[in-house]
């Protein structure tokens, strides 16, 4: 009797482990010029398991005011969605789809964040979170395709320290902003390489942005452990 309940248990636990979907990636970025009609943050969604039947359920909305955001399921797409807006949606197993954010900026530079937590109507124990995070840049702002390829930095996802490398002749002050848009700091950088400390940051995403003569560049990095 013993070992039947074993089996029954141990059958019912490879179950769930095996029934299970997965996005990539967990938190889907972009950036553009805020004069841009749509910025699309986007991430693959595919089922694994033998559920077919889903839902997601926006748990945050962080936008500046005059930004509107919509989201695409795999088979929806809904315009103007705020907090707490649900929808569901089926697909089987092994199919996949896009789970894609939509922000309209409207000419209004600034920094959007959405949460969704996605999860399956008939396993609760099978669910995980997205996240959405871009950046728009001010309109009649320019990034310079070359300099944005010159410009890099390491190790990304970071935990107390960030290498920055850039050219320049003069030094330049170069901002880090957390998703909300917060400068968090600010820091000089001259020569080729400039060492930061992070340690003092929390975990999550940050834009680092400086001008470079009549040039802005902006790029992300994580902060992780």
């Amino acid at each position: 009797m013993k070992k039947l309940i074993l089996i029954i248990f141990l059958g019912l636990s490879l179950n769930s482990a095996f029934a299970q979907f997965e996005l990539v990636p967990k938190v889907a970025k972009n950036q553009a010029s805020s004069s841009k009609f749509l910025i699309e943050a986007v991430a693959q969604f595919t089922n694994n398991g033998g559920d077919s039947l889903f839902e997601w359920n926006i748990l945050e909305v962080n936008i500046p005011s005059g930004w509107t955001f919509g989201m695409c399921d795999p088979y929806n797409c809904l315009d103007n969605v705020v907090e707490g807006r649900k929808s569901g949606f089926t697909l089987g197993k092994g199919k996949g789809g896009e789970f894609k954010g939509d922000f309209t900026a409207n000419s209004i530079p600034g920094n959007g964040f959405v949460k969704v937590h996605i999860y399956s109507r008939t396993n609760a124990s099978i669910q995980d979170t997205l996240a959405y995070a871009v950046n728009a840049w001010p309109v009649g702002v320019r990034e310079n395709s070359k300099s944005n390829f010159d410009f890099s930095f390491f190790p990304n996802p970071a935990k107390e320290r960030l290498v920055i490398k850039y050219a320049t002749r003069e030094p330049i002050q170069i901002n880090i902003y957390n998703i909300l848009g917060v400068k968090v700091k600010t820091i000089t950088h001259s020569g080729n390489e400039t060492e930061i400390n992070i340690g003092d940051l929390q975990n999550g995403i940050y834009f680092i942005r400086f001008k470079d003569g009549n040039q802005t560049i902006s790029k992300s990095f994580t902060k992780s452990e």
